[in-house]
């Protein structure tokens, strides 16, 4: 009998209607553990270099980790794989919540869809009862009527339901998924893929138990997060105020998006902290399954805009990309976008950053009024950021060009707007600077889905030089601003486990460095949970793999070296603020890169994984795939 995982994944064919499970090896789960791992296997499987990710033939994995479902802070999320619609790469995002521990007590460990329904759909899943049902009565309405329409049907069982907004079925390619009302898998489009499928959501409702290798163990992991919480630094910021707790620090430390990323501090910062808008707006918190720390704040406003408490306050990225880089301070106002966004479905990072461009292309009169309705849509403009996330997610006029992403924008509005739009991939950044954080510089340009924050640890990690970095392997010190070869040792490293964490579905929250819990009690985590004997080294090789597997799938789809660029406008120094001057020149980031490579065991020249390194992690049946 296994433990931690249930030895079964649900296969759905909504083109066929064919429902069927598979029964992997241990040996399999061993390897790959779950989340993005397990996805990116089947899409390097069953997918082909050509295939489109609108297309019958894109498959969308939805999988918890071996050790999710397990009542310990941290082990909740799960992980959603795909082709991107938004960089034709691949897609991967995660969320907490409770749908992964559901998916875990239905009896699956991952949920594989594929095809395309011949009409609007949802999938049921009640523990070996799935079924494809008619979702007629959903489509075209928001995320908030089709969770209480569902949950209703539910007929008061206990259940989690994800679904895409209607951003997704009108295939906005940066749209996101919704799980519950609080959780959001916000990044690389996959709300369109949903949509593509005609899929709307997905209930899952789990009444079997988990089996654990030493509960007894287990129970001591949980009462050391709540014996460590009180002090535990960052966690404890966010306990009390959730990932806006840290937006102040971010904009001392010149590390906040603004005005399109032209500066790292905006004057009026403190608007937006945490500390500021709580006591007036918030309106307590939500919990993922099993967690102490308890971040998902909620707001609740009337004026100057109507704010509900049911879809969840803005998180620090969102307070990013929608505040302080389009230059609007009022935090009832970024919640209202933020709770606009998620009722249709929307990754505000993406959104935001699309505003921005916007914003400064009509600023320079490369954009005219009459393309927005008459409107002079500019930064600071709050009310047209509301108007312009609506026609968005009902791609209405200039919505329907944003919706295509930042590529198609500059196709359609002309070359010299190009400068104004901030991504890499098609994929908007997080609100993180690189000239204050080169391991973003790199990583944002590396990282197979597109620029993303989440994927590695950041510099203080190495200018800590303690134990946190040495129990990654990474040796000796350097400065936040360094980007000599430690620094990308350090990314590399961090990478691994990062990637690690996102495998077994960890949120880094709880697990990452310096949080509630330790390396080792990382690999203790293993024991109590599958009765394994993982070392970190097994884990960080699993992390290693996760993120090889999904470079070859980028590769075998034609994305090279020439891929991994960033904005020309993040290469120049900061004019001012507390980081003024600060920058990672052209040639130290591609110093960086070449460095990068090198330690990845990746061809220098196209910056894909080798045939040396594709064998040692046990890949090499990827090298016969077409």
């Amino acid at each position: 009998m296994s433990n931690g995982y249930t030895g079964t994944i649900l296969r759905v064919d909504l083109t066929s209607g064919r429902i069927h499970t598979q029964q992997p090896t241990e040996e399999f789960y061993r390897t790959y553990m779950g989340g993005g791992a397990f996805g990116t296997y089947f899409l390097l499987k069953e997918t082909s270099p050509d295939t489109d990710a609108f297309s019958e033939g894109n498959i969308i994995t939805i999988a918890p980790g071996v050790t999710t479902g397990t009542p310990v802070s941290g082990l909740s999320r799960c992980c959603f794989t795909s082709l991107s619609p938004e960089t034709g790469a691949v897609a991967d995002a995660q969320a907490g919540g409770d749908l992964g521990p559901m998916i875990k007590k239905a009896g699956y460990d991952a949920i594989v869809i594929s095809g395309r329904a011949a009409a609007p759909s949802y999938l049921s899943v009640h523990d070996d009862d799935v079924q494809i049902m008619d979702a007629g009565h959903l489509w075209g309405r928001s995320v908030l009527d089709v969770y209480g329409i569902l949950s209703s049907e539910a007929a008061g069982q206990r259940s989690s339901i994800l679904q895409c907004g209607p951003a997704g079925e009108k295939l906005v390619r940066f749209a996101c998924l919704m799980s519950d009302l609080h959780d959001v898998a916000g990044r690389t489009g996959l709300g369109a893929v949903f949509g593509s499928k005609n899929l709307r959501a997905l209930v899952v409702t789990g009444t079997k138990k988990i089996a654990f290798a030493d509960p007894t163990g287990l129970k001591e992991l949980a009462r050391l997060a709540v014996q460590r919480l009180p002090d535990a630094g960052f966690p404890t910021t966010l306990n009390r105020y959730g990932t806006p707790g840290v937006l102040a620090f971010q904009a001392e430390a010149g590390n906040l998006s603004t005005h399109n990323y032209t500066r790292g501090f905006h004057e009026g910062y403190k608007a937006l902290s945490g500390q500021t808008f709580q006591p007036e707006i918030g309106a307590g918190h939500t919990t993922c399954f099993g967690c102490v720390v308890g971040c998902r704040k909620k707001v609740k406003a009337d004026k100057p805009y109507t704010v509900s408490d049911q879809l969840g306050g803005p998180e620090f990225e969102t307070l990013g990309l929608l505040g302080t880089n389009l230059d609007i301070t009022d935090a009832v106002a970024v919640a209202k976008a933020n709770e606009l966004c998620n009722n249709y479905g929307l990754d505000t990072i993406t959104m935001g950053g699309l505003a921005a461009y916007l914003f400064e292309s009509m600023a320079n009169g490369l954009i005219l009024p009459e393309a927005v309705d008459g409107r002079r849509l500019c930064f600071g403009d709050a009310d047209g950021l509301l108007w312009l996330i609506d026609q968005v997610a009902r791609r209405h006029g200039i919505g329907d060009v944003l919706a295509e992403g930042f590529e198609a924008s500059v196709a359609f509005f002309g070359e010299k707007t190009r400068p104004f739009a901030i991504h890499v991939k098609n994929h908007g950044l997080a609100a993180h600077m690189t000239q204050v954080k080169p391991s973003q510089a790199l990583i944002y340009a590396v990282c197979p889905i597109g620029a993303d924050h989440m994927s590695s640890e950041h510099d203080w990690l190495l200018a800590g030089a303690g134990d946190l970095s040495r129990g990654l392997g990474i040796l000796g010190k350097g400065e936040p601003a360094s980007t000599d070869l430690n620094k990308v040792r350090m990314s590399v490293y961090s990478q691994y486990f990062y990637s690690t964490l996102d495998t077994l579905c960890l949120c880094m929250f709880c697990w990452g460095c310096g949080n509630l819990f330790t390396y080792r009690e990382l690999e203790d985590l293993l024991q109590y949970t599958t009765g394994w004997g993982c070392t970190l080294w097994e884990l960080m090789k699993v992390g290693e793999r996760r993120v090889n597997m999904m470079r070859q799938l980028n590769a075998l789809r034609g994305f090279t070296r020439t891929d991994d660029r960033l904005p020309h406008r993040l290469s120049e120094p900061l004019p001012d603020g507390p980081t003024k001057g600060r920058c990672v020149t052209a040639q130290a980031f591609g110093e960086m890169l070449d460095r990068y490579y090198a330690l990845m065991g990746w061809d220098p020249e196209t910056g894909n994984p080798g045939t040396g390194k594709l064998m040692e992690l046990g890949l090499e049946w990827t090298l016969e795939l077409p």
